[in-house]
């Protein structure tokens, strides 16, 4: 049931060309000021005041302008308050002069109607789903009460059972303790694993219904003072979200691999292996106490006690629960608000900047201040722009809608735009949520080096520059990316290479009504600074991937860095040695390709543009050189064969998906014949690196 357009297997041809005829001025190197990756010394010394002026025009005050009045009102995905929120970012870039417009889709999804949660036994009791209003908070009536979108609408009763995080490991303990969940609800909190991996495992193990809650242990008083009095999650605060199965694909549920537009066809929602089929909604802990203190059975295996004052019991009964979902499905509006500055010399080589701009409520954190910063990343440039300045490549810049039902409009986007981002797009930069203040990144390999770099160009008001801030949680380098966010269509299916940049303060609010402005300027982000520092950082990222002569990425560091995960997965009894020698190959051609590259640079003739042409071709075609047509076992939407979301994790990275899921399955024959699909790529990313 599955239509996913199939490509060749030829990497290299096609993959658009790059050969600067730079506009900027080729100056001297101006003393002390480092020659950038990519670039030629005159070129470099004008990136660094482009890159000056760029930063001068990022203002806090423009920050907090653009937050408040977007998060103040709940943003839901197909709401008034998310095409009032819009209209508004989208005035803003066409008052900046930017060519801002709609990009809209109709998107199959729910929306719900009345969400019913109560006790039965052994006493009756309603459980509260909305939390009580705070101040500040206008059009508090139009906020979602607490739900899981994409859950399936139900009417369930039955006896209670405690499942921990929910994970196959707690379902494996309970069999242990003898307590079966078939035909029960569970209750599972959240934390271990994506939401969704909580329905589909409960799904495996016959349970009818499921509760998720947030325990105080993990984000509650446990952790310090709850809101009001400080950030964490207090007695009546919902995580609302989504349960669609990323995993097996995002968007729309009845178009995987095409894009939901007139004319594509549209398979029936119970061939949608993307959506969950037991109900399952979210309360607070508040609410959840009373159920779990009615609980007997045995007590908790160590680990599963949480932060509640009393003896967690499993179940199952006395306590009793009744779901009652009336949940409506419908097409959706998703409206993408996209500006586009064309690129001087090569207008169809694209850097894409995104951010959702939807929010489960006001947003003011998820992801009102990444949108924030990409729209301040906008008018940067349009201020360069006025000076007579041009990009050499085209620069993208994205507001995407739906993200948090499923990567609805980056994903449908991406599926719509697959010839042309195959041929052109350079690199995906993402930023989901900046109001903090703490920096972290994650990216594939060949970014380590351009994020680091740039984090020590940008100044931090706190730490001296981004790459101290980094360096103050450790280890400064990025960690991989797996989904959860809109990069996912980018990286995952197409193979362009991707990066997500941002930064976080400790709290406990999250997908809640207390995500609001007045949280961020209290607790997150106090004077909305860091979200400007954010728009510098992915600012500078962008510009430096728009303006090199030879594109500043690095596959060595991805080559070496596959040869560990290579080195990890022998040790699982799997013979990987033709793997690890067309890997050993790649890192050898990547090498080389970096070399030739430093020299070009180096030479002051300027008669390597020609061969700048060459190298950046290839630079383009290593990464989707890792895609295969094939995709993932029982995951064909997932091409990406280093990299891809772990199917019982969600969000959290899966290395080599194609070969260790298998093996954690048993299931050797899969995983050798992956692991042959895997080879085929690394040699085609040497391919791509021979120059």
């Amino acid at each position: 049931m599955r239509r996913i357009t199939h490509r060749t297997n030829k990497v290299v041809g096609g993959v658009a060309v790059v050969c600067l005829a730079t506009t900027l001025t080729a100056v001297p190197a101006a003393a002390g000021e480092e020659v950038l990756l990519g670039f030629t010394a005159a070129h470099s010394a004008a990136q660094h005041r482009v890159e000056r002026d760029f930063m001068a025009a990022i203002d806090p005050a423009q920050a907090r302008e653009l937050n408040t009045t977007m998060s103040s009102r709940p943003q839901l995905v197909g709401t008034e308050g998310n095409r009032v929120a819009g209209e508004y970012a989208l005035g803003k870039l066409r008052q900046w002069g930017l060519p801002a417009r709609h990009v809209r889709y109709s998107v199959y999804g729910s929306v719900a109607k009345e969400i019913k949660v109560d006790m039965t036994a052994p006493s009756k009791r309603s459980l509260s789903v909305k939390e009580k209003p705070y101040p500040g908070q206008r059009y508090l009536e139009e906020a979602v009460v607490g739900y899981n979108a994409y859950s399936p609408a139900g009417d369930v009763t039955g006896q209670v059972v405690y499942v921990n995080y929910g994970l196959p490991e707690d379902y494996r303990t309970l069999a242990e303790l003898g307590v079966d969940v078939r035909g029960k609800i569970v209750l599972a909190r959240y934390g271990g694993s994506f939401r969704g991996v909580k329905s589909k495992v409960a799904q495996e193990h016959g349970a009818k219904g499921v509760i998720i809650y947030s325990d105080p242990l993990d984000d509650g008083f446990v952790k310090g003072p709850v809101y009001p009095q400080g950030p964490w999650r207090p007695a009546d605060s919902i995580q609302r979200g989504s349960v669609q199965y990323v995993f097996q694909y995002p968007g729309d549920p009845l178009t995987p691999g095409e894009p939901s537009v007139p004319g594509t066809d549209r398979i029936d929602p119970a061939d949608a292996d993307n959506l969950p089929r037991v109900p399952t909604t979210p309360i607070s802990y508040g609410e959840a106490q009373h159920l779990l203190r009615a609980l007997g059975g045995p007590a908790v295996p160590t680990g599963w006690q949480g932060g509640l004052d009393f003896p967690y019991r499993v179940g199952p009964g006395p306590t009793e629960a009744h779901l009652g979902l009336d949940i409506d499905y419908r097409q959706l509006p998703v409206d993408n608000i996209v500006t586009e500055i064309t690129g001087r010399t090569h207008p169809d080589e694209k850097v894409i900047i995104g951010a959702h701009r939807d929010a489960w409520v006001y947003g003011g954190d998820d992801n009102t201040s990444g949108w924030t910063s990409a729209l301040q990343i906008a008018y940067g440039l349009s201020r360069l722009q006025k000076t007579g300045w041009r990009p050499e490549r085209t620069i993208v810049i994205a507001g995407w809608d739906g993200e948090e039902y499923g990567l609805l409009g980056s994903t449908e986007w991406v599926e719509q735009l697959a010839p042309e981002l195959r041929r052109g797009a350079v690199a995906y930069l993402n930023m989901d949520g900046t109001a903090g203040r703490s920096f972290s990144a994650a990216s594939v390999p060949a970014f380590d080096d351009l994020l680091t770099a740039v984090t020590k160009s940008v100044p931090d008001p706190s730490h001296g520059t981004v790459h101290a801030n980094w360096t103050a949680q450790g280890t400064p380098k990025p960690g991989r990316l797996g989904s959860g966010s809109d990069y996912t269509a980018f990286l995952d299916r197409l193979g362009i290479a991707s990066a997500d940049l941002g930064f976080s303060s400790p709290g406990g609010n999250y997908h809640s009504t207390i995500d609001d402005p007045r949280f961020i300027d209290r607790f997150l982000d106090p004077g909305f600074r860091y979200q400007s520092v954010a728009a510098k950082t992915t600012g500078l990222v962008a510009l430096r991937l728009t303006q090199a002569d030879i594109i500043p990425l690095n596959y060595s560091d991805y080559a070496r860095e596959t040869l560990t995960y290579l080195a990890d997965t022998a040790k699982r009894g799997i013979d990987v040695t033709a793997a690890t020698k067309a890997a050993q190959e790649w890192l050898r051609a990547a090498e080389d390709l970096e070399s030739t590259r430093d020299k070009l640079l180096r030479d002051r003739t300027g008669g390597g543009h020609d061969k700048y042409t060459r190298l950046n071709k290839s630079i383009l075609a290593q990464e989707r050189a890792l895609t295969r047509p094939e995709g993932l076992p029982d995951r064909p939407w997932y091409r990406h064969q280093i990299y891809a979301p772990g199917t019982y994790t969600g969000y959290a990275t899966k290395l080599l998906p194609g070969v260790n899921e298998p093996l954690d399955h048993n299931d050797p024959t899969t995983a050798t014949r992956w692991l042959t699909l895997l080879t085929k790529s690394l040699k085609n990313a040497t391919h791509a690196a021979d120059h």
